[in-house]
């Protein structure tokens, strides 16, 4: 069973369990539209792939899942994204709901939820890589991290009282060509609104190598937490390299919330205005435990975020064409400032006159 699979990381991780062997049926949990419940077909494997485009807590899921023997709970997640899995505000009473019904017509022995790195925090005195012994301290002014840490303790002890195992993945930005929007107008990618005196490290995960990560935890019935992030991090001065030439402007951290704030208000951000704070510090983490269970990023860091955002048409054109550019941006400026110039003495001499 996979909840939030009508998502960009669900579609991924559903099409991964029909090709996983011994699988012999995949309940595909969503609220995509134009989706019939009886929706049905078979994978490569001849695994049978059952479409349920409903909530967590609707009843008619109960004839779906019986018999579900492994959960990957990705969602349901709405609402503006925070760290590019899909939204940020979490149903958690639908979860709720979700396990009680497991709890009664399946017998789930394996469960992987899929959780965020932003539930160390975002805190300047992080230490660099975060390993999964580290504390557990989201700050109280991301609400998105707060609800990760709930979810986390819900699918766990749920999980615990059954004898199943629960793996807790905790990826780091998660980035990919279906994000790319959304990242290019992020704090992470350097440009737009910024945090003044903000440069924290990041990493960047692509959402083919956090697919492969939730398919491997589920097929070896991990038990614990696992941090999901590729080699290393990149510093801020190499996010701006790779993002090229661009618009940036930075203010003070109270200023730039109150301004992301009233641009989701009036629908032009394009994500939650939390993650200016996630962004403002570092939550940077290590991926060796997961390294030892076989897992292997098939993307860099540099490499995730070019897939996911091409450096806008700016840093896409010639030298040439940008020094054209240039010249033409200020040939206009200058009969701009001519023209201003020439108005004002004109408004001078007729107050003269």
């Amino acid at each position: 069973m996979v909840t939030g699979a009508d998502g960009a990381v669900g579609r991924r991780v559903v099409a991964a369990a029909l090709a996983e062997p011994g699988v012999e049926r995949v309940v595909a949990v969503g609220s995509a539209r134009g989706t019939h419940p009886a929706a049905r077909r078979r994978g490569p494997r001849g695994a049978e792939l059952v479409a349920a485009p409903f909530e967590l807590d609707d009843p008619r899921l109960v004839r779906h899942v019986r018999g579900a023997t492994r959960l990957v709970h990705l969602g349901a997640r709405r609402g503006l994204d925070l760290d590019g899995t899909g939204g940020a505000d979490i149903d958690l009473l639908g979860t709720r709901s979700l396990l009680a019904v497991l709890g009664q017509v399946a017998a789930v022995r394996t469960v992987v939820v899929l959780s965020s790195a932003l539930v160390y925090g975002a805190r300047t005195d992080n230490p660099v890589p975060l390993t999964e012994e580290a504390p557990v301290r989201p700050n109280p002014s991301i609400p998105a991290a707060l609800e990760r840490v709930q979810l986390e303790s819900m699918l766990a002890g749920w999980a615990a009282e059954r004898g199943a195992t629960c793996a807790v993945a905790r990826p780091c930005v998660v980035v990919g060509p279906e994000n790319g929007r959304w990242l290019a107008r992020s704090p992470w990618s350097t440009a737009g609104l910024q945090v003044s005196g903000a440069d924290a490290p990041v990493q960047f995960l692509h959402v083919d190598d956090l697919t492969a990560a939730l398919t491997t935890l589920c097929r070896l019935r991990f038990d614990g937490p696992v941090n999901v992030a590729p080699d290393g991090w990149l510093t801020a001065e190499q996010v701006r390299a790779l993002k090229g030439p661009t618009a940036r402007v930075k203010v003070r951290r109270t200023s730039a919330l109150r301004l992301a704030r009233w641009g989701a208000r009036l629908g032009l951000a394009p994500g939650d205005p939390a993650t200016l704070v996630a962004a403002s510090a570092p939550w940077v983490v290590a991926n060796d435990r997961l390294r030892r269970l076989g897992w292997e990023p098939a993307f860099s860091n540099e490499e995730a975020y070019v897939d996911a955002d091409r450096g806008g048409p700016w840093a896409r054109l010639t030298p040439r064409h940008r020094q054209e550019l240039a010249l033409g941006g200020a040939a206009v400026a200058l009969l701009a400032a001519v023209g201003a110039a020439a108005w004002l003495v004109r408004r001078r001499l007729r107050r003269g006159s």
